[in-house]
């Protein structure tokens, strides 16, 4: 079911607008894109629009001093390895463009867990069908984890 701005989750209704409007966008290309249940959709896309407003300085939780934010990611770029064409990509956050492509997945995987390390981000490595196959994190708080 597509949401709006006047029909959304209910567990959105906490967020600014500006991070609400970002989070039922995010929300609904998941639901076109992927075979998610709607409980991981909400969550996933909240998190992302949460991630998305601290990146541009903008509030993620309607003014209440006490509150600690503990969802605004601290660490880098995360690095994603994808199919691209007939080879394979490394695709930063944030951009459209790969940033670079490899004839071998394993190539573009080495050159990705380097940049992810050294920026303190995560590597999402796709298979063939863009089915995840692994996420790893190098955010030394978190542990690695398969999908």
């Amino acid at each position: 079911m597509p949401w709006n701005k006047k029909d959304y989750p209910v567990s959105m209704k906490n967020l600014p607008a500006e991070v609400r409007n970002k989070a039922i966008e995010i929300a609904n290309a998941l639901l076109e894109e992927r075979s998610m249940s709607e409980g991981i959709v909400i969550a996933t896309a909240i998190s992302r629009a949460k991630d998305w407003a601290a990146n541009r300085g903008k509030r993620t939780e309607l003014d209440k001093p006490d509150k600690r934010t503990t969802d605004v990611k601290k660490h880098g770029e995360d690095r994603y390895v994808i199919p691209y064409h007939d080879e394979w990509a490394i695709k930063i956050e944030g951009q459209r463009k790969p940033e670079m492509t490899f004839r071998k997945k394993a190539a573009a995987v080495k050159q990705a867990r380097t940049e992810a390390r050294e920026a303190n981000a995560s590597l999402t490595i796709q298979k063939r069908t863009g089915q995840v196959q692994q996420r790893i994190s190098y955010n030394p708080r978190k542990r690695s984890r398969k999908v």
